[in-house]
């Protein structure tokens, strides 16, 4: 299992963060291991348990990114980082910024993963600039 949060501007772990309670979210998702995209309520995504293959993401704010592009980026990636970074990487190229207010956590059941977000330092987002040098095709 593994998860990160985007908060204040900055992709940490969510437990340094006071985890996925201290904050108001207007849409959650779960990703089953068919690949089938679930829209739950976050009273019923708190209860929900992760199965191998199982992803979800919790949102407060505007993600500049549509449901189908949230799954491709989580088919994709193998790590609740890298999709949470994907995600961001495709808002900032439509928003051109990263406003703070947004705040985006997810989590993922992976098989054979033990990396955790919280074994990597927290850095500061980078600028859009920067975002565009290191991911833009």
């Amino acid at each position: 299992m593994s998860e990160c949060f985007l908060i204040n501007g900055k992709i940490d772990n969510a437990a340094s963060q006071g985890g996925v309670a201290s904050v108001d979210y207007n849409d959650t998702f779960v990703f089953d291991a068919s690949g089938n995209l679930k829209k739950m309520s976050a009273g019923s995504l708190a209860a929900y348990r992760l199965q191998s293959g199982e992803g979800e993401i919790w949102v407060s704010g505007k993600l500049d990114v549509t449901p189908f592009e949230i799954e491709l980026e989580f088919r994709k990636t193998g790590t609740a980082r890298k999709w949470l970074e994907n995600l961001i990487v495709r808002h900032v190229t439509r928003q051109l910024y990263l406003d703070g207010s947004l705040t985006v956590f997810v989590r993922t059941a992976e098989e054979g993963t033990g990396v955790l977000c919280a074994d990597i330092p927290n850095t500061a987002a980078p600028s859009v600039s920067e975002w565009r040098k290191t991911y833009e095709l």
